[in-house]
C-alpha cells in the first residue's frame, strides 16, 4: 500500500499480463494497492501438472506418464534458457547462456536420456499448470503430443521470471522407457535390417525388428481408439485462439477443437465418412472445417489423427455431443461421445451492442461474456479504474469485482465492445 499522485487512477490489464499500471492526470491523494503477479511454487505446480496430464490421459484410455528424472532435467534446462534469455519456442541458440542443444531431442541426450526419440510441448507466461495444459490441450498440434500412443515417460519443467514474475516456461519432455530401453550397446548389431538414429549413441544400429516389436507393444497398452473432449468430460473450454504453427490462420477466435485418433496397433486402413457436432438442442454444428493428414495446412497430423474445428465458439455451460461415422479394415462403424462446456458458480452476463447495461453489487464476483462479432474479434488492453478487480477469463471473456463505490455509474470500453455499469452497495436489495 502506497500513496500516489492522481485525479483519475485508472488500471491497465491486457490479456497477457496481470499487472495493474497507474496512469496519471493532475493531482490529489489517493490510497491504492498495486497487484502483482504470484510468485510460481514450482514444486507444486510441477506435481499438479503430472497429476493433472495423467487424468486426462487415463480418461482419454492411455496409460499414466511415470516421471523420468533424466527428463525431468532437460525441461528444466530449457525453460530456465528461456526465461534467461528472454525467448520462446522449441529451439536454442549456442552463443546464449543456457544452452544445452538446439533441439528438445539433443538436450535430452545431454541430460543422460538414451533415446533421441522425445516430444516436446512448451507454453509460456502461464501462472500456474491447468492454464498452462488447458491451453496446450487446445492447440491440436500439442494435443495429439500429450495424447501419443507410443510415450509413457515424462519431465516436466517450470521456470518463473522473479523480477517480471508474468514472465513464466512450463516445459514438457516425453519419451518412451521401452524405447530408452533397447538403446543399449547390447541390443545394438552388425549385420541385417536396423534402424538408426534413435540413440544417443550414434553408432548403435538397433534390429529394425526389435523397434517395430516396442513400438507395437508402447501401442498395445492404449486404447484402440483417442477422444478428446474424452467420453463425459466437463470443464472444457469453449474456445481456440491461437497455435504455432497454426490450423486456423484466418481465424483469432474459433471454436474448441474436437480431435479422434485410432491405434495403427489395432487398424491397418482408416477412413472417416462423417464427423459432426452437435449443441444441447441436437442441432449439428454445420460451420466446422474438418482435417486428417491430408488436408492439415501445416501437415502436422498423422495417418490416424483427424480433428474438427468449429469456427464459432463454443458456449459456456453447454452439453455437446460428437458422433463420427467410420470404415476401419473394411468394417463399417461408429463412435459417439458427449461432454461438458465450463461453468462458473457465479452470475454470467452475455455483452452485446443492444445489451451492455448491467447492475452489479460491490464485493460480488461476475462474469462478462462479450460473443466475438467476427473471426478476429478478441479483446484487448482494457483500462479501468484501480476500484475495480478485473481479470481474463479467455480472450472474449472478463471477471469483474468493484471493491468500492467511486462512482455509481461507469462505462468501460473492451476493443470494440462496451460495458455499462451500475454498482450498488450489498445493502442495497433494489
Amino acid at each position: 500500500m502506497k500513496n500516489i499522485v492522481h485525479t483519475t487512477v485508472m488500471a491497465l490489464l491486457t490479456l497477457f499480463s496481470v499487472y495493474l499500471y497507474m496512469l496519471a492526470d493532475a493531482p490529489t491523494v489517493q490510497n491504492i494497492i498495486i497487484k502483482d503477479t504470484p510468485l510460481i511454487d514450482v514444486s507444486l505446480e510441477e506435481n499438479r501438472s503430472l497429476d493433472y496430464l495423467n487424468k486426462i490421459r487415463v480418461n482419454s484410455g492411455l496409460v499414466p506418464f511415470k516421471l523420468n528424472y533424466k527428463l525431468q532435467k532437460a525441461s528444466k534446462n530449457h525453460a530456465k534458457y528461456l526465461i534467461t534469455n528472454h525467448t520462446i519456442g522449441h529451439y536454442e541458440d549456442s552463443q546464449k547462456i543456457g544452452y544445452t542443444g538446439k533441439y528438445g531431442s539433443q538436450r535430452a541426450i545431454y541430460s543422460g536420456y538414451k533415446t533421441s526419440m522425445i516430444i516436446e510441448n512448451i507454453s509460456n507466461n502461464n501462472l500456474n499448470y491447468k492454464e498452462s495444459i488447458d491451453g496446450l490441450m487446445g492447440a491440436i498440434y500439442h494435443r495429439f503430443g500429450f495424447l501419443d500412443f507410443h510415450t509413457d515417460e515424462i519431465g516436466i519443467g517450470i521456470w518463473q521470471n522473479r523480477k517480471d514474475r508474468l514472465e513464466s516456461a512450463f516445459v514438457y519432455d516425453m519419451g518412451s522407457s521401452n524405447l530408452e530401453a533397447i538403446c543399449q550397446d547390447k541390443n545394438s548389431i552388425t549385420s541385417g535390417e536396423y534402424a538408426e538414429g534413435i540413440c544417443a549413441n550414434k553408432n548403435l544400429k538397433i534390429r529394425a525388428s526389435l523397434f517395430n516389436r516396442v513400438l507395437n507393444e508402447n501401442r498395445l497398452r492404449n486404447s484402440k481408439i483417442v477422444t478428446y473432449p474424452y467420453n463425459n468430460q466437463i470443464d472444457v473450454p469453449p474456445a481456440f485462439y491461437e497455435e504455432l504453427p497454426d490450423p486456423l490462420p484466418d481465424y483469432s477466435v474459433s471454436g474448441f477443437p474436437i480431435s479422434i485418433s485410432f491405434n495403427e496397433s489395432y487398424f491397418k486402413k482408416v477412413k472417416i465418412l462423417s464427423f459432426k457436432l452437435f449443441n444441447s438442442q441436437k442441432k449439428e454444428l454445420k460451420d466446422v472445417i474438418i482435417y486428417d493428414n491430408k488436408t492439415d495446412p501445416n501437415r502436422r497430423l498423422k495417418k490416424f489423427e483427424f480433428a474438427l474445428f468449429p469456427l464459432n465458439r463454443l458456449q459456456w455451460d453447454k452439453d455437446y455431443t460428437v458422433e463420427v461415422k467410420y470404415i476401419a479394415d473394411n468394417r463399417l462403424n461408429s463412435k459417439v461421445w458427449r461432454f461438458r462446456t465450463r461453468k462458473f458458480n457465479i452470475p454470467v452476463y452475455r455483452v452485446t451492442d443492444k445489451k451492455n447495461s448491467f447492475n452489479i453489487k460491490v464485493g460480488e464476483s461476475n462474469i462478462f461474456y462479450f460473443p466475438p462479432n467476427s473471426k478476429r474479434d478478441v479483446l484487448t488492453t482494457l483500462k479501468y479504474p484501480a476500484f475495480l478487480d478485473i481479470s481474463f477469463i479467455d480472450k472474449n471473456t472478463i471477471k469483474l469485482v468493484a471493491n468500492s463505490i467511486k462512482s455509481n455509474k461507469l462505462m468501460l470500453k473492451i476493443g470494440n465492445h462496451k460495458l455499462n455499469l451500475r454498482i450498488k452497495d450489498k445493502r442495497v436489495n433494489n
